[in-house]
C-alpha cells in the first residue's frame, strides 16, 4: 500500500518488557495480521448500527440487531430466523420515538444490556428525538434506560428512565456508543462535537466546530464532543465515579473521561487489557483511529479540533507546543473515496486464531481497492496497518453497501453491520491446514518454576506450536506471539518473567482452538 498513512505511538508501557529474554531466545517473530477473512452473511436488515447478545451468557446465540431507524430485531443464530415480535420498536411503526432520515446522524445509535440484566431486566438506548412520556417534547439526543418482560425477551416500554440528555447545537455528529467498562463497571459514553463543517478547506482552519472561541472538542463545561463516564443506577439517578478526572476542577463537567473529539461514532474496549480503541470521524483531511491504554487515569485530550489527525487544524502550525495531545496510533486522509472512520474490535475470539490480537475497522465510504484494515501491535509498542480484504458471498453491493459498524458477541466473535445486510467473520482462507492431534491441557516441566530457569510445554505428540499467548492470574495479556511452527515439546527461559501464576494457550498447525494450561514461576 502507497505510504499515505501517518503512524504514531505514544505514552504507553512496554507491554512485553517482562518477555524481552523469550524474543531473544526462540526466535519469536512479530505478530502480523492475515491478509483476508471470509465474512457470512446472516440476514438483511435496515440501517443496523450493533449488534448485541441478548444476555451476558458466554455462548449466547440470540442477537439483537440495532437498526439506526428505531428496530430492535431479535435473531437466533442458531436458527437463522428473526422473530416477529422485535425486542424494541421506537421506529414510526412502534413508539415513535426516533428522529430519522436516510443518511442521516439523527435515530437510534447504540444499545447496551445493564451490567445485572439477568437479574433487574434492565438495558440502555441512545437515540435522537422525543422524551417517551407522550408530550411529543423533542430533546436532541437521550440516554434511557428501559426494563423488559419477565422472560427478558422484550421491551417494558411503560417502564423507564431518562438518564442524561445532550443538547445538540446541529443535526449531527452525535458519536453514541455506548460500553460499560470490562475493568471498572463504568458506563463510557462517546458524543460528537454537536456538529457543524466548515468551508472544506485543505490544510487546516476550515472552520469546523465553529461552536465558541475553542469548539466544543475542547471545551470541558459541555459534554459534547467527549468521552463520558458515568455510574447508572438503573431507574435511578447516575452517579459520579469518585476517580473521574475532573471532578475537582470547578471549570470542568464531572461526567468528562477525556475529550479533543470531533465525532467519535464507534469506539471499543479491548475486552482482554481494558485499553479504548476510538475511531473519530475527521473534517477534511484526516480520519484517525486512537488508544487509550487500560492504565489511563483519564483526562486526556485527543486533539480536535487543535488536531486533525496527526496534524495541526487550528492553528495551522505550532498547536501542540507542550506536547499534552494523544496523537493516534493511525491515521488515513480523505483519498480513495474514503470518508469516514468506522471504529471496530481488537479480535480476541478463538474461531480465527490468525487474526487474535489485530485490530479490525473500516470506513463508511471507500468502495476502491481497500474497504478494511488491520492493526497490529508489534512487541516494541509500535503498530503495524495493513489493508484486510473481507470476502463476503458475492461481494459488498458497490456505493450502496455503506458500512456503519462492527460488533463483538460475548466469545469475542466479530460481526459487520452494512447498510443492507449483517455478516460475521467466520475464517481465514490461508489458515486451512490439516489438525494435529492435541493434549487435553497444556503440561509444563517443571511446575512450579523458578524464575530464569527451563520450562518445558508439552501438547501434545507430532503437535508444531504456532503461536503461544500468555495472560496473569487478573487476565492482562503478558506474552502473544506467532510461530512458523517448532515442534513439541517446546522450551524456553523464564528470565524476565515475574512471580505468579500465569494462563498459557497454545496452538497447533491447523486447529482453531488453544490447548491451555496454568504455569506458576516462583522467586528463587
Amino acid at each position: 500500500m502507497p505510504s499515505c498513512y501517518a503512524l504514531h505511538r505514544r505514552g504507553r508501557s512496554a507491554l512485553f518488557a517482562i518477555v524481552a529474554p523469550l524474543l531473544a531466545c526462540t526466535g519469536f517473530s512479530q505478530s502480523t495480521a492475515p491478509e483476508a477473512i471470509v465474512g457470512e452473511r446472516l440476514i438483511p436488515a435496515e440501517w443496523p448500527v450493533s449488534v448485541r447478545p441478548a444476555s451476558h451468557a458466554e455462548n449466547e446465540t440470540n442477537l439483537l440487531i440495532v437498526c439506526h431507524s428505531g428496530l430492535v430485531m431479535w435473531y437466533d443464530e442458531e436458527t437463522g430466523e428473526v422473530r416477529d415480535e422485535p425486542f424494541l420498536d421506537l421506529s414510526s411503526t412502534g413508539l415513535d420515538l426516533c428522529d430519522y432520515g436516510i443518511m442521516s446522524e439523527q435515530g437510534l445509535n447504540d444499545l447496551i444490556l445493564d451490567p445485572d440484566f439477568e437479574t433487574n431486566g434492565l438495558f440502555y438506548v441512545i437515540y435522537n428525538g422525543y422524551r417517551p412520556d407522550g408530550t411529543g417534547t423533542f430533546i436532541d439526543e437521550r440516554l434511557v434506560c428501559f426494563g423488559t418482560n419477565d422472560d427478558r425477551t422484550a421491551a417494558d416500554t411503560d417502564t423507564w428512565s431518562e438518564v442524561i440528555e445532550l443538547v445538540q447545537p446541529a443535526r449531527g455528529h452525535n458519536g453514541g456508543q455506548l460500553h460499560f467498562g470490562p475493568l471498572d463497571g463504568y458506563l463510557y459514553i462517546s458524543t460528537g462535537d454537536g456538529g457543524g463543517t466548515g468551508t472544506g478547506e485543505t490544510g487546516g482552519g476550515s472552520g469546523g466546530d465553529d461552536h465558541g472561541p475553542i469548539g466544543n472538542g475542547q471545551n470541558l463545561e459541555t459534554l459534547l464532543g467527549k468521552l463520558l463516564r458515568i455510574d447508572v443506577n438503573g431507574l435511578d439517578p447516575y452517579t459520579i465515579p469518585e476517580d473521574n478526572p475532573f471532578v475537582d476542577n470547578p471549570d470542568a463537567l464531572d461526567e468528562i473521561w477525556a475529550y479533543g473529539f470531533r465525532n467519535p461514532w464507534r469506539w471499543s474496549f479491548d475486552r482482554l487489557t481494558g485499553d479504548k480503541f476510538i475511531g473519530d470521524v475527521g473534517e477534511v483531511d484526516w480520519e484517525e483511529i486512537s488508544m487509550e491504554s487500560a492504565g489511563s487515569a483519564g483526562g486526556l485530550n485527543f486533539g480536535w479540533r487543535l488536531m486533525e489527525g496527526p496534524m495541526c487544524y487550528e492553528p495551522v502550525v505550532d498547536c501542540d507546543p507542550d506536547g499534552n495531545l494523544e496523537l493516534p496510533i493511525f491515521s488515513y486522509p480523505h483519498e480513495n473515496g474514503w470518508c469516514s472512520v468506522i471504529g471496530g474490535y481488537r479480535y480476541r475470539g478463538s474461531e480465527i486464531p490468525t487474526l487474535y490480537g489485530s485490530y479490525v475497522f473500516t470506513d463508511a465510504c471507500g468502495f476502491y481497492d481497500v474497504k478494511f484494515w488491520s492493526l497490529t501491535e508489534q512487541a516494541d509498542g509500535t503498530w503495524v496497518d495493513a489493508p484486510l480484504d473481507i470476502q463476503v458471498p458475492d461481494g459488498f453491493v458497490p456505493w450502496d453497501e455503506t458500512r456503519f459498524a462492527f460488533s463483538e458477541n460475548n466469545r469475542g466473535e466479530l460481526y459487520l453491520c452494512t447498510r443492507l445486510n449483517i455478516y460475521k467473520l467466520v475464517y481465514d482462507p490461508a489458515d486451512q491446514s490439516g489438525g494435529e492431534e492435541l493434549a487435553d491441557a497444556l503440561r509444563f516441566t517443571p511446575n512450579p518454576v523458578v524464575i530464569g530457569n527451563d520450562a518445558v510445554l508439552d501438547m501434545g505428540a507430532n503437535a508444531f506450536l504456532t503461536r503461544l499467548r500468555i495472560t496473569d492470574a487478573s487476565g492482562r495479556l503478558v506474552h502473544d506471539v506467532e510461530l512458523s511452527g517448532v515442534e513439541a515439546p517446546y522450551t524456553w527461559n523464564t528470565a524476565g518473567m515475574t512471580a505468579g501464576t500465569f494462563i498459557v494457550e497454545a496452538w497447533s498447525a491447523g486447529n482453531a482452538a488453544p490447548v491451555r494450561g496454568k504455569l506458576s514461576v516462583i522467586r528463587p
